[in-house]
């Protein structure tokens, strides 16, 4: 605003000397918001339709200065297919107890396997959230930290092929955090566990049940 006023005042100076003279950048150059249509802001010398993701409508983002729809974003159930519901703003399979899917014991147990072994610990869809099952299985991979003394221990995260690259990475890299948080909350050093993230790398599965088994965390002790 101090700008327009100061542009005015030159403008009129302009004027009794009898030479023409114009205010600020043309439009959609700009040096401030107020140089831009209502609505816009002025970003990087440009007028555009918003700043960032909060200048938007639920369900937008914003990409090059304009909102734009959000790729299988849903904000109610309604926006569902027929057996889904949204959850966390991703439209997901609902079981058929009307429950989140429970996670899966971990796959191919060997009979008569030592009660130290450390297996995998597995997710629910699109979750990174820690189970019962699995905090009661994770402090039992403490326990065998301590007994066999454990030098390292890696947690790998990994995803079934739903969603993008970048999400999958991202959500094995939240999966894998979430174990080693609860690890250390147990007692267990920081430096004897480390993360990554598979992604959807390694997925095999082609149906519900075979992505279960996808979507776990990888333990392994070196």
């Amino acid at each position: 605003m101090r700008s327009n006023v100061l542009c005015l005042v030159g403008l009129v100076a302009a004027g009794v000397l009898g030479l023409g003279a114009g205010c600020g950048p043309a439009y959609p150059n700009c040096g401030e918001d107020s140089e831009c249509h209502q609505g816009e802001y002025c970003v990087n010398g440009r007028c555009q339709l918003c700043r960032g993701d909060a200048d938007c409508a639920a369900g937008q983002s914003c990409a090059s200065g304009r909102c734009e729809a959000i790729t299988g974003y849903c904000g109610t159930n309604a926006q569902c297919a027929d057996g889904e519901e949204c959850r966390e703003n991703r439209c997901a399979r609902i079981a058929s107890t009307q429950q989140d899917l429970p996670t899966p014991p971990p796959p191919d147990e060997t009979p008569g396997a030592s009660p130290c072994d450390i297996s995998a610990v597995y997710f629910d869809f699109e979750s990174n959230d820690l189970t019962g099952t699995t905090r009661d299985q994770l402090q039992t991979v403490a326990r065998c930290m301590g007994e066999r003394n454990y030098a390292h221990l890696h947690l790998t995260g990994n995803c079934d092929p739903r969603g993008t690259e970048e999400y999958n990475l991202a959500l094995g890299d939240r999966r894998a955090r979430a174990v080693r948080d609860f690890l250390r909350s147990l007692g267990i050093e920081p430096s004897k566990l480390s993360v990554s993230s598979n992604g959807e790398e390694y997925s095999r599965g082609e149906d519900e049940t075979s992505w279960a088994r996808d979507r776990n965390v990888a333990l392994e002790a070196r």
